[in-house]
C-alpha cells in the first residue's frame, strides 16, 4: 500500500486541507464544545476525522469518508452504538498507524527526509486520535442516557460548521445501492392469485411498440379476448371478432383527457428499479439522474429518467417513509433508433426485437446509476449492475383478471373485476355485484398480463341490456364522480350517491388501450350499500374463573346496535387474536348466514336492555357472545371487525363496525364483604375460635358474607403467610373449601396479641396474553388480590364483648341495694331487667345469663355460673379491691341483678365519692381466666336523701 499523503482534498470543491489544517479544525471544534461544556461531542467528532485521515489515502476516498460522516452520526442513537463506532475507529487508527509505520521504515531506508517528517507527523496525529478515542470511551461509559440528546444536538451543530468549512452538504447523496423485489402475488381464492404489479431489479425492460393498426370493438361492446397469458400461448392469437380497424382513433372521444392514437405512433414503456439512497434525506431530482458505463459515458440522449419516493413492501422488510428508498423510472425516448440503441447496450447476435433465441444467454453491458449534483460538481455512482433490454411490447391480455376493484371498507377484500361480470344477483343469495358504500370513494386499478395498458377510462353503462326498466330509471337519478375521465395512471377513484342508489346494480364499462393500439372493453358490476351504520365497541372482562381460556364465551358490555331494515342474512369478520400465533382460531369468519344465527356471536336486546330478540326491527342493543381465545388476545387492545347485512336476494344493505377489547379484571368477583365491625379500624380482624377438645376452629362465615357463587368457589383463597411464631404452628386453613374454616387453632394463641397478615385472592385462570418467541416466559394465571387487607388476631369472645348497664345506677355509701335495669312503661309501672347488656365483638346483642344463647355459651359460661364466674369491685385508679361492698349476681323473678351488701368489717369512713369498676372474672371454655372490667359506677359519700 502506498504511503498516505498528509494533504487531503475535498473532491469537487477545490478545497484541500493539510494535516495541520485538520489538527486546527479538531482543535477549533474541541475548543468550541469545551466552551459549551460539550467535550464529549468534540472528542467523537475529532476521533471520526482522525480515523478518516488515517485510513484513506486519496482525496477522492477522503472526500467520500467526510461525506459519509452524516450517516455515521445518524446511526449513533444509543451508548451501545457509540461504543461500537469507537471500536471501529480503534481498528481504523491501528491499521492506519501500522501502514504508516511500515511506510516510515521504507522512507528511512531510502533516506527520504521530507517523507520521514510527513510520516512521523502522521503517526503522531494517529496516536493523538487514539488518545481521543480512549478519552471518549471513558466519557461515554460515565455518561447517562439523558445526556445523549444534548450530545447529538451538539454533533449536528459541528456538522453544520464542517459544511461551511469544506463545502460538504448534509443532503448530498453519498451512496446508492439496489433493492431487489421479486414478483409478489396476492391470493384471492383457492387457486387464484393476483400479481401486485412490481418486479424490481436492475435488469430493465425498456420496451416500445409501434402502432400499425388500431383495433377497437364496434360500438364499444365488451369483448371477451382470449386469456393468452404469456406462459400459455402467443399473444398474436387474440381473435378479432367483430372488431374494427383504423389508422387513427380518438381514445375517450368527448371525455376529459382524451387523446388521439395514429398508425405509426411509437410508444415506449417505462420500467422501474428500486434503490436505496444514503443519507435518507438526500435530495434527488429527475435532472440529476443518468446511466453511465465504465468510461463515464451516459445514456441521457436516449432515456428519460424519473425519481419518486417509495414506501411499499420490499423483500424481508417493510419500508416506511423516510427510508431513503427511491423508485427510479427509466423510459426510452420515442425518437430513439431502437435497433441502434439495443446494439449499444447488448453484445451478441442472438437477439431480435420480436423475441430472443436464447433469453438466458444475453451478454448485457453493465451500467451504473449516477446521481450528479451540478452545483457541487459531484457525482455518486452505484455498482455497475444495471442492464437494459429492448423488445417489442405485446398486446395486453387478461385485463379483467388483473384489474382489481377496492372498497373503502377494509373488511371487504379487493377482487378482480372478472368476478363481477354477470350483473345483479346470482343464485343462492350470492352477490353478483361488488359491494361499495354510499357516497364513499372506491377505486379500480387497471392491470394486465403479457403487455401493458397505456390508458383507460370508466363510464356508466346506462344502456346495458340486462338492466330492468326500473333500474335504468334509478341509474339516471344517481350521481357519479370519477367516471368519464381518461387517465394514464391506470387508477380510478369513483363515488356513487343518490337518494335511491342503495341496492341498485350498477354496470361500469372499463375501456382500455394498450401500447399496440388494441382497445378492449370489460363491464363489471357494483352495488351500493349504506356506509357503516354505527360502531359497537365491546369490552370483555372475565367475571369468574375461566376453565377454557382458548374458547371462552364472554359476557361483554352492552352496546347500542342497529340492524338495517330488510336484513335476512349477515356475515361477520373479526380479528380475535394475534396473527403471529401458530395455532388456534385467530379469526371469526362466516359466509352468509341466516340472521337468526347471529346469536352465535351477539346477544341482541330490545330497547329495555333486558328482553332478548332476533327481530330486526326490535334490535337496539347487543352484547358480544362469540368464542374468544384469551391467550392470544393482548390486554387492552381493540380487535376490529365488521358485520355486513344483506337482504334475501343477497343485496348488501350496510354494515356495523365492531371491536372487542379484552380487559383483565382488577377486582375479585362480587359477592364477598366483611361483616359490620368485623375488621376494626386498626386493620385487625379478631376471630373467635370455637373450643374443641384440644384445639379451636373458626368458620370464616362468622366474619364474612359470601354469595352463593363464592361460597364454594375454590379459586377464592384466604392467604395467611403463616400462622407460625418461633417455629410453632398455631393454626391452618381447612382443606375443604365448602367449610371455609380455620382449624387446629392452638388455645395458647387465643386472646394473645399475635397478629397474622392476611390477603384474599381470586384466581381467574390462564387468561393473560401468551406471546411467542425465543426466551418468552409463560405468563401464568391472572390472580387478583382483594382490596381489603387485614391482620388476623385470635381474640377472646367474652373479653372483646362490650358491657353496659341497662340503666346506670346510683349507689350511696353504706347503703345496700340490688341493681336492676329499670324500665318505666306507659302506665308508669316500673319493670325490672337484667342489670347488664352485652354486645358481642360484631356488635350484636347477646344474653350472657341464659344457656339458650349459644352465641355466648359457645365461648364462655353464663355470668350466673358462680363456679366459673366471679364478680368483685375495684376502686378506679388505685386498682384495689373495694372494701365497702361485697358484690354478687342474684336472680329475682328470672331477672338478674347485681347485689351490693355492706362489708361488715369495714371501718373506713368515706370522705369523698369513689369511682368503682365492676370486674367479671371469667374462666372461658378454653380454660383461660380473664378479668373483664365490665362496668363502672360511683359510690357517693352522702347518705341517700330518701332516707
Amino acid at each position: 500500500m502506498a504511503a498516505a499523503s498528509s494533504r487531503f482534498c475535498i473532491w469537487g470543491t477545490g478545497i484541500c486541507l493539510s494535516l495541520n489544517n485538520l489538527s486546527f479544525l479538531i482543535y477549533k471544534l474541541k475548543f468550541f464544545t469545551i466552551m459549551r461544556k460539550k467535550y464529549l461531542s468534540a472528542l467523537l467528532f475529532g476521533a471520526l476525522l482522525f480515523a478518516s485521515a488515517g485510513t484513506f489515502t486519496s482525496c477522492k476516498d477522503y472526500d467520500d469518508d467526510i461525506n459519509n460522516l452524516q450517516s455515521q452520526i445518524d446511526k449513533l442513537a444509543t451508548k451501545e452504538d457509540m461504543e461500537a463506532k469507537l471500536s471501529q475507529m480503534e481498528t481504523a487508527i491501528n491499521d492506519a498507524k501500522a501502514t504508516a509505520e511500515e511506510a516510515l521504515k521504507a522512507a528511512q531506508e531510502a533516506g527520504s527526509t521530507e517523507e520521514i517528517a510527513k510520516l512521523e507527523a502522521r503517526i503522531k496525529a494517529l496516536e493523538d486520535a487514539a488518545l481521543d478515542v480512549d478519552a471518549l470511551k471513558k466519557e461515554i461509559a460515565d455518561s447517562v442516557e439523558e445526556q445523549m440528546a444534548d450530545f447529538r444536538e451538539e454533533m449536528e451543530k459541528l456538522l453544520k460548521e464542517v459544511e461551511e468549512l469544506t463545502g460538504y452538504s448534509l443532503d448530498m447523496v453519498t451512496g446508492i445501492s439496489f433493492q431487489v423485489m421479486d414478483n409478489t402475488w396476492d391470493q384471492i381464492g383457492d387457486d387464484e392469485w393476483y400479481w401486485n404489479g412490481y418486479n424490481f431489479d436492475p435488469n430493465l425492460d425498456v420496451n416500445y411498440a409501434r402502432v400499425a393498426k388500431i383495433y377497437y370493438p364496434e360500438d364499444l361492446l365488451p369483448q371477451d379476448l382470449a386469456d393468452t397469458n404469456p406462459y400459455f400461448g402467443s399473444s398474436e392469437n387474440i381473435p378479432q371478432n367483430e372488431r374494427k380497424e383504423a389508422t387513427s382513433y380518438d381514445f375517450g372521444k368527448g371525455l376529459t383527457g382524451s387523446f388521439t392514437v395514429k398508425s405509426g405512433d411509437v410508444n415506449t414503456v417505462a420500467d422501474y428499479m428500486l434503490v436505496n439512497v444514503d443519507p435518507v434525506n438526500a435530495v434527488v431530482s429527475d435532472d440529476m439522474l443518468s446511466l453511465v458505463n465504465g468510461n463515464g459515458q451516459n445514456l441521457n440522449e436516449y432515456l428519460d429518467m424519473t425519481v419518486s419516493s417509495w414506501s411499499g413492501n420490499i423483500i424481508r422488510t417493510r419500508a416506511g417513509e423516510s427510508t431513503g428508498l427511491r423508485m427510479i423510472g427509466v423510459q426510452l425516448k420515442n425518437t430513439v433508433d431502437f435497433e441502434s440503441f439495443d446494439k449499444l447496450v447488448l453484445k451478441g447476435a442472438n437477439h431480435s426485437q420480436t423475441g430472443c433465441t436464447d433469453p438466458n444467454n444475453h451478454e448485457y453491458i453493465a451500467y451504473a446509476l449516477a446521481v450528479t449534483d451540478a452545483e457541487k460538481s459531484r457525482t455518486v455512482t452505484s455498482p455497475f449492475e444495471v442492464t437494459l433490454h429492448v423488445q417489442e411490447e405485446h398486446k395486453a391480455t387478461n385485463i379483467k383478471g388483473k384489474t382489481k376493484v377496492y372498497s373503502s371498507d377494509a373488511s371487504i377484500p379487493s377482487a378482480p373485476i372478472g368476478n363481477y361480470n354477470n350483473g345483479g344477483d346470482a343464485a343462492e343469495g350470492d352477490e353478483g355485484s361488488y359491494p361499495v358504500q354510499m357516497a364513499t370513494p372506491f377505486s379500480v386499478t387497471v392491470g394486465s398480463d403479457n403487455g401493458r395498458v397505456m390508458a383507460s377510462y370508466i363510464v356508466v353503462d346506462y344502456d346495458n341490456a340486462t338492466l330492468s326498466t326500473t333500474d335504468k330509471a334509478a341509474l339516471k337519478g344517481m350521481k357519479f364522480s370519477g367516471v368519464d375521465e381518461v387517465t394514464k395512471t391506470l387508477s380510478h377513484s369513483i363515488t356513487i350517491s343518490g337518494d335511491y342508489a342503495t341496492g341498485i346494480p350498477v354496470p361500469l364499462k372499463l375501456v382500455t388501450i394498450d401500447y399496440t393500439g388494441n382497445v378492449e372493453v370489460n363491464v363489471f358490476w357494483v352495488k351500493v350499500g349504506e356506509p357503516v351504520l354505527m360502531d359497537a365497541n365491546f369490552t370483555v372482562t372475565p367475571t369468574t374463573f375461566v376453565a377454557t381460556p382458548t374458547a371462552w364465551t364472554p359476557a361483554s358490555t352492552m352496546e347500542e346496535f342497529k340492524v338495517p331494515a330488510g336484513t335476512s342474512t349477515f356475515t361477520i369478520s373479526l380479528v380475535a387474536g394475534e396473527t403471529s400465533h401458530q395455532n388456534a382460531t385467530k379469526f371469526i369468519e362466516t359466509t352468509k348466514t341466516a340472521f337468526a344465527n347471529i346469536t352465535n356471536y351477539l346477544t341482541l336486546y330490545k330497547s329495555d336492555k333486558e328482553t332478548q330478540t332476533t327481530s330486526v326491527k326490535d334490535v337496539a342493543y347487543a352484547k358480544f357472545a362469540g368464542a374468544l381465545n384469551l391467550m392470544y388476545m393482548r390486554e387492552d387492545k381493540e380487535y376490529e371487525g365488521v358485520i355486513k347485512f344483506y337482504d334475501a336476494k343477497g343485496t348488501y344493505l350496510g354494515s356495523n363496525s365492531i371491536s372487542v377489547k379484552k380487559v383483565l379484571p382488577t377486582v375479585i368477583p362480587t359477592g364477598l364483604t366483611a361483616k359490620t365491625n368485623a375488621i376494626h379500624s386498626d386493620g385487625t380482624l379478631p376471630v373467635y375460635p370455637k373450643p374443641g377438645t384440644i384445639v379451636g376452629e373458626y368458620e370464616l362465615a362468622n366474619s364474612f358474607n359470601f354469595s352463593e357463587t363464592l361460597k364454594e368457589d375454590e379459586h377464592l383463597v384466604f392467604n395467611t403467610a403463616t400462622f407460625k411464631v418461633d417455629n410453632n404452628i398455631y393454626a391452618e386453613y381447612g382443606t375443604r373449601v365448602a367449610d371455609r374454616k380455620i382449624i387446629n387453632i392452638v388455645k395458647d394463641v387465643i386472646g394473645s396479641n399475635n397478629t397474622y397478615p392476611t390477603t384474599v385472592t381470586y384466581d381467574y385462570g390462564d387468561i393473560k396474553y401468551h406471546p411467542e418467541g425465543h426466551g418468552v416466559q409463560e405468563p401464568g394465571n391472572h390472580i387478583v388480590t382483594w382490596g381489603t387487607k387485614f391482620n388476623i388476631k385470635f381474640g377472646c369472645y367474652p373479653v372483646d364483648s362490650k358491657y353496659a348497664w341497662y340503666s346506670a345506677p346510683t349507689v350511696y355509701y353504706q347503703e345496700e341495694q340490688t341493681i336492676f335495669g329499670v324500665e318505666t312503661n306507659k302506665d308508669g309501672k316500673k319493670i325490672n331487667h337484667d342489670f347488664v347488656t352485652v354486645k358481642n365483638p360484631y356488635g350484636y346483642t347477646v344474653d350472657p345469663f341464659r344457656g339458650a344463647d349459644e352465641d355466648w355459651t359457645t365461648w364462655a359460661p353464663n355470668l350466673k355460673n358462680t363456679d366459673n364466674v366471679k364478680v368483685y369491685l375495684e376502686t378506679v385508679g388505685n386498682k384495689e379491691v373495694n372494701e365497702f361492698f361485697i358484690p354478687s349476681i342474684v336472680e329475682e323473678n328470672n331477672v338478674y341483678g347485681l347485689q351490693l351488701k355492706r362489708n361488715p368489717s369495714v371501718t373506713t369512713v368515706l370522705e369523698n365519692d369513689v369511682e368503682t369498676t365492676v370486674i367479671f372474672e371469667i374462666t372461658d371454655n378454653f380454660g383461660h381466666t380473664h378479668k373483664i372490667s365490665a362496668l363502672t359506677f360511683t359510690i357517693k359519700k352522702d347518705a341517700n336523701p330518701a332516707n
